[in-house]
């Protein structure tokens, strides 16, 4: 059965549908997990990535290597139509990502919260931010408790992104959420263009797109760090993957309302 994860918060402009990007690529061809993303986010940020940045890559691709494939599979999904989708016995994943809107006023987006397995909310330093986003998990909380007491597997997390290395406000975050009790990864994302040109076709860590994409070795071994403690969180199956770049799932599709 497959889990279900999503990245969410109420505060825009966080870096949750970059955390989807920059996760599920790696966790595919590095991991081997079939991996469905479901772009619920009004700005669509996944799927546009996928049919405006990737296509022509992907086109090129497909002359060298007929039989190509995304490494994942993307669908734009309403909030309403995720439950027909995970509840589907033909959907075949062993990890669905949803990136829900960013906002924290509605039923829609509580429901949704409720059917994962994680919620990880990402954490960004500016003090704006920290009373907001640690509001959002003190819901999460009170999620956990009440599924706790059914007997409902559910976790939440905070993924500090955008960190500054020796930035004060980076410790301020750290010690505000630990003094509330609030769990959080203990691997994180720095602040690095890499990231804001992470790919639905290839992963960061793969060397050459992580050259074009302005990375470094350290850029890798952030990723890898956050990829095991995810899986290892989450008890997700790893197995041998594909070749970079040569897809794995058994369709490439982005699928609309």
């Amino acid at each position: 059965m497959a889990k279900i994860i999503s990245f969410a918060t109420q505060k825009g402009g966080s870096g949750k549908s970059t955390l989807a990007l920059v996760l599920a690529a790696p966790l595919a061809t590095e991991y081997g997990l079939r991996i469905a993303v479901l772009d619920c986010d009004y700005q669509q940020s996944i799927v546009k990535t996928r049919e405006q940045v990737d296509a022509d890559n992907f086109e090129e691709l497909l002359k060298t290597n007929p039989a190509a494939q995304y490494p994942y599979d993307v669908f734009a999904l309403g909030l309403g139509q995720v439950f027909d989708f995970i509840d589907d016995p033909e959907k075949d994943y062993d990890l669905i990502i949803v990136d829900v809107p960013g906002r924290a006023d509605g039923d829609d987006v509580f429901n949704v919260l409720t059917a994962c397995d994680a919620v990880i909310v990402p954490l960004v330093s500016d003090y704006l931010d920290r009373a907001s986003t640690a509001e959002f998990m003190n819901i999460l909380e009170a999620i956990k408790k009440s599924a706790d007491t059914h007997g409902i597997a559910f976790q939440y997390f905070g993924l500090s992104t955008k960190r500054v290395a020796g930035r004060r406000e980076e410790k301020q975050m750290d010690d505000y959420i630990d003094g509330l009790g609030l769990a959080r990864f203990n691997s994180y994302l720095s602040n690095r263009v890499a990231y804001s040109r992470a790919s639905t076709l290839y992963s960061l860590l793969n060397p050459a797109w992580l050259r074009y994409a302005g990375g470094n070795k350290e850029t890798a071994d952030e990723i890898r760090r956050l990829c095991d403690e995810l899986v290892e969180r989450l008890d997700l199956p790893t197995r041998k993957a594909a070749p970079a770049g040569t897809g794995k799932n058994s369709t490439a599709s982005t699928d609309s309302n």
